[in-house]
């Protein structure tokens, strides 16, 4: 019988015992899987083996580079306009000016951790939002356990953020924090909503259980925020109104479409402000990852990775509270907004250019592997790359800041590609399937990995362990 021939792979092993010559098929999808077995192969081979003091190898011959079909153009925004009345409608020139505003140049973290409060102290608002709902039929007891998972998840991102960067020794001791010199065990901030929720009846619960949150995420810290948690450690305070400018972002409560008298409209509006600040927090992150991978500073450029997958979950989180619409409130406002345009086919997340550049970004991140695995690309499409990559995980004792990162790397992948697979998800329950034909946003999620070279190595390596425990690299 004749088949099509496919580009293969040959894997020798090299043994006292029978060779076994395996045929490796490279498949569209980057997938490997045997192809051919000899029918004589002894599979017993260990046990009919020469003691011997030499230790077999396994030597891979050149194999072709393992490349993902993707062009560069295939994450684009939607038409100006759109973007336009998109950002009018979040009032978003105002948030990026707040952004970009710096109040304390000698705290780097600030352009991150400042969108990061932004969104925090949005949610608060959206907390007394959901619970002030005068519509009988809101759920607003599940509303309320949804918004409050998704601040102490924002809670959690934020401690992760401000501890990392207490721990690295250039950046220690930077932040702006007023200490209270054990006179007092409780602090507050004025402009924030969160003390303020914890003494409304109706969200006194969920505020005291967010500021125990905080509390406890931050006590690993040097200092804590200052919206009222338990100070019990007495720890210095973060400058919370001065950095946030809570006043600034309730200003930004407002949309031009508050006259259409649809509460889903508050909805929709706190929910994508929020997920724009993580988005510009996740931007500034990346950004960071590539400084700190040309520096060689690996280790930190792992916790950035990290920090980044735990923003795409924020994301997801973010997009998932939307579940809780009330269907025909929504499709009412999708018309009174003018969400669909004519024409327009781009999926509604694209609308986002933060978005849109942070999944650029991330899916570059594959440019940096040759700089972390110390290697020149061949090419020829020669298997050095993969080579590389398999000694690094198998000998991490010597460089596992390596293995750190460039897991760190993958798993952002894992967590984007999942964001956007539950956002046509969420589209379809709110809209209907038909809104979900994006291809651009299919194709995100059903793409091959970004990182093929990573791929490939551990696809080798797994078959390096299942056959012999004593091989070694040659």
């Amino acid at each position: 019988m004749h088949h099509h021939v496919l580009p293969t792979l040959r894997v020798w092993v090299r043994t006292r015992g029978p060779k076994a010559n395996l045929s490796w098929r490279i498949t569209q999808n980057n997938l490997i899987f045997p192809t051919h077995l000899p029918k004589m192969i002894d599979l017993d081979w260990k046990s009919n083996m020469v003691s011997s003091n030499k230790s077999p190898k396994l030597s891979l011959p050149p194999i072709p580079t393992l490349q993902p079909p993707l062009h560069q153009n295939d994450i684009t925004t939607a038409s100006s306009e759109v973007c336009a009345a998109y950002d009018n409608y979040l009032r978003l020139p105002q948030l990026r000016n707040l952004w970009a505003s710096k109040a304390f140049p000698d705290w780097p973290i600030e352009p991150i951790l400042k969108p990061a409060l932004h969104a925090l102290e949005i949610t608060f608002r959206f907390l007394a939002t959901v619970l002030s709902d005068p519509r009988p039929y809101s759920n607003k007891r599940e509303w309320a356990r949804r918004v409050e998972s998704l601040a102490t998840a924002q809670v959690q991102v934020i401690a992760m953020l401000c501890e990392d960067e207490e721990q690295n020794p250039e950046t220690r001791g930077n932040a702006p924090v007023t200490d209270i010199n054990g006179m007092i065990t409780r602090s507050y901030s004025e402009g924030s909503l969160l003390p303020r929720l914890a003494t409304w009846h109706k969200s006194k619960g969920a505020a005291q259980r967010i500021l125990s949150t905080v509390e406890c995420e931050m006590m690993r810290c040097p200092y804590t925020l200052g919206l009222g948690e338990p100070n019990i450690a007495g720890k210095p305070i973060l400058r919370y109104d001065d950095v946030c400018r809570p006043s600034e972002i309730h200003k930004l409560e407002t949309t031009p479409y508050d006259h259409v008298g649809n509460y889903e409209n508050r909805t929709l509006h706190a929910t994508q402000q929020i997920a724009e600040a993580w988005a510009r927090a996740a931007r500034g992150l990346l950004e960071r990852v590539v400084e700190s991978v040309e520096k060689k500073n690996l280790e930190k450029a792992a916790s950035e990775c990290y920090a980044v997958e735990r923003i795409w979950k924020v994301l997801a989180e973010v997009e998932d509270v939307c579940v809780m619409m009330d269907p025909d409130d929504f499709l009412r406002l999708k018309k009174q907004v003018g969400m669909r345009w004519w024409k327009e086919t781009v999926a509604f997340c694209f609308r986002s250019k933060e978005v849109v550049e942070i999944t650029k970004a991330c899916r570059d991140l594959r440019h940096k592997v040759p700089e972390i695995l110390e290697v020149e690309v061949d090419p020829k499409g020669g298997p050095g790359m993969m080579e590389a990559a398999m000694k690094v995980y198998a000998g991490k004792r010597s460089g596992f800041e390596k293995v750190l990162v460039l897991q760190g790397m993958q798993a952002i992948e894992v967590a984007m590609k999942r964001f956007f697979y539950g956002y046509k998800q969420v589209v379809a329950v709110l809209m209907g399937s038909s809104e979900t034909n994006a291809n651009s946003l299919t194709q995100i999620f059903l793409q091959p990995t970004y990182f093929p070279t990573l791929d490939a190595a551990k696809t080798f390596l797994s078959y390096y362990w299942e056959n012999n425990q004593n091989l070694i690299f040659s």
